[in-house]
């Protein structure tokens, strides 16, 4: 194939489809930046809005009427009369503590269940060294005064699955 343009003549044609080809690809830049600014104007819009309220709510006046007050006044007695009630309810961490202190040596928890109810339940998944140690922690978990109860199945005991134990803890979570 001949080429009957001189070489000046196809390095001008050349910068002209480059330079056509940078525009295109800068015009497609900018309406990106465009739609982009768009979907970020609605989050922005809500941002200010709600940094606007809290000035609001912070400057709002205190009640005017009294009825408003002793209403304010009464919630915050019931709020502190059932605060210590509230908070009586012990932590999760403190039942996995419970769990973990009597470990015997040797012994390793995979996996810990809580199902929160009138009685609650725990169920303790994990691998230990012999049966021996596997009844051993059952024993300690039974004296916790926490737990009401605390099962094995008779499989775990008989050492026939590799020493995978799982722990049945009944008491109120």
């Amino acid at each position: 194939m001949a080429n009957i343009l001189p070489r000046d003549a196809m390095k001008d044609v050349r910068a002209f489809y480059r330079a056509r080809v940078v525009l295109a690809g800068s015009l497609l830049a900018i309406a990106c930046g465009a739609i982009a600014l768009l979907a970020l104007v609605p989050a922005y819009a809500i941002g200010n809005e709600e940094q606007g309220q809290g000035e609001a709510v912070q400057a709002a006046p205190s009640p005017a009427s009294s009825a408003d007050r002793e209403e304010i006044a009464r919630a915050q007695v019931l709020l502190r009369e059932l605060k210590p009630i509230a908070s009586s309810t012990p932590s999760v961490l403190e039942f996995v503590e419970a769990i973990l202190a009597p470990r015997p040596a040797g012994v390793a928890i995979q996996s810990v269940r809580l199902a929160r109810g009138a009685p609650g339940t725990l169920v303790v998944t994990g691998t230990a060294p012999s049966r021996e140690a596997i009844s051993a922690y059952r024993a300690a978990l039974s004296d916790d005064p926490r737990f009401e109860s605390v099962s094995v199945p008779i499989g775990n005991l008989t050492g026939a699955k590799n020493d995978r134990f799982t722990v049945t803890i009944t008491g109120h979570f």
